[in-house]
C-alpha cells in the first residue's frame, strides 16, 4: 500500500538553503563552531544503538537559534538548513510557509522510516502574516493545551507546519516544558486514508511555544514498538479494506488503549530519551 500522504510536504522540504553537516560530540561536551566550508563527518555508531540519559548539560547541538543536547545514541549527526519561504496566496496550506529553522537528525536509530526525524522553529509572526486564520487558530488550541485544557474528543491536535493528511490516533499524551517555553507530546500517525498504525510511519509530535510567544517548536520524530507491524502494506487480520474501514474507529480504540499501556521503555527511541532531547531545547536570541 503506498502512501502518498505527506508527498507536497516532503517535496517542499527538499529545497533548502544554509546545508551545514555536523558531527554530535559525546553529551556533556559543546561543540566547537564549524564553518560551512569546513568537512566534517560523523562519529562512529555503536554496534548496538542505546539511548543514556544524563543529567542536563551544556548543549552539544547548534542550529541558527536553536539549540539543545543531543545524545549520540539517538542520532549520530545532524544537518541544520535555512528553509526559505514558499507559497503565494491561493496555494493549499500545507504548500505555505515563511522562512524557518529545520534541525535535521542524521543516523537516527531508526534506519527507515516514512518521517525524516527533525525539528522546525517557526516564526509565529511571519506564519500569521502569510495565514493568519490557520495559524491564529493553531497557536490559540496549543495554548489551551499547554495550559491545562483536555485535547479534543474530535479533531485534530495544532500542528505544524500544516499537513496535506489527517491525524488518525494520539497516545502518550503530555505536557511537557523547555528553557523558556512548554508544549505538548504524544504519539500519532497521519495518512489520506484509513491507514493501518505501524511502526514505519508512526512519530512523536511535540508541538510547543516559547512563552514569549514568538517562536512555535515542532518536532517530528519517528518512534516503534513492537506491537505494531513494522508497516501499513497489510491490513490486520487479513480484512477487505471496505471491511476494515467500517472497522476503523474501533480498530484505532484498540490500538490507542494498548499504545498508551505499554512501558515508555518499550518503544524505540525511549519515550523518556524524546522528552529528555525536548527538554534540553534553547531557543537562543
Amino acid at each position: 500500500m503506498k502512501r502518498a500522504a505527506f508527498c507536497f510536504v516532503i517535496i517542499s522540504l527538499l529545497i533548502f538553503a544554509c546545508n551545514i553537516s555536523t558531527p554530535v560530540v559525546p553529551t556533556g561536551s559543546i561543540l566547537p563552531p564549524v564553518s560551512s566550508d569546513t568537512p566534517t563527518s560523523p562519529i562512529p555508531a555503536a554496534d548496538t544503538p542505546t539511548v543514556t540519559l544524563t543529567p542536563t548539560v551544556a548543549p552539544n547541538v547548534t542550529c541558527n537559534k536553536l539549540a539543545l543536547t543531543l545524545d549520540p545514541g539517538l542520532a549520530s549527526s545532524f544537518n541544520c538548513q535555512t528553509i526559505p519561504a514558499a507559497g503565494v496566496a491561493g496555494d493549499p496550506y500545507f504548500a505555505i510557509n515563511p522562512q524557518y529553522t529545520e534541525l535535521r537528525f542524521q543516523g537516527y536509530i531508526l534506519p527507515d522510516t516514512f518521517h525524516v526525524p527533525h525539528i522546525s522553529v517557526f516564526p509565529i509572526k511571519s506564519y500569521h502574516d502569510l495565514m493568519p486564520d490557520v495559524v491564529d487558530a493553531k497557536v490559540a488550541a496549543l495554548q489551551a493545551l499547554i495550559a491545562g485544557g483536555a485535547p479534543p474528543a474530535d479533531g485534530e491536535l495544532p500542528l505544524l507546519p500544516v499537513f496535506g493528511a489527517m491525524e488518525e490516533f494520539r497516545a502518550k499524551y503530555q505536557v511537557i516544558s523547555f528553557s523558556g517555553g512548554s508544549g505538548i507530546r504524544y504519539l500519532t500517525q497521519y495518512a489520506q486514508y484509513d491507514d493501518p498504525i505501524n511502526s514505519h510511519d508512526m512519530f512523536y509530535s511535540f508541538q510547543g511555544l516559547t512563552s514569549d510567544g514568538r517562536y512555535w517548536i515542532s518536532a517530528i520524530l519517528p518512534v516503534s514498538n513492537s506491537m505494531l507491524p513494522p508497516n501499513g502494506e497489510n491490513i490486520p487480520g487479513g480484512m477487505t479494506l471496505d471491511h476494515f474501514s467500517n472497522q476503523f474507529d474501533t480498530y484505532i480504540a484498540d490500538i490507542i488503549e494498548k499504545l498508551n499501556v505499554q512501558p515508555a521503555g518499550s518503544f524505540s527511541p525511549t519515550i523518556a530519551a524524546l522528552d529528555a532531547l525536548i527538554n534540553s531545547i534553547i531557543i537562543q536570541p
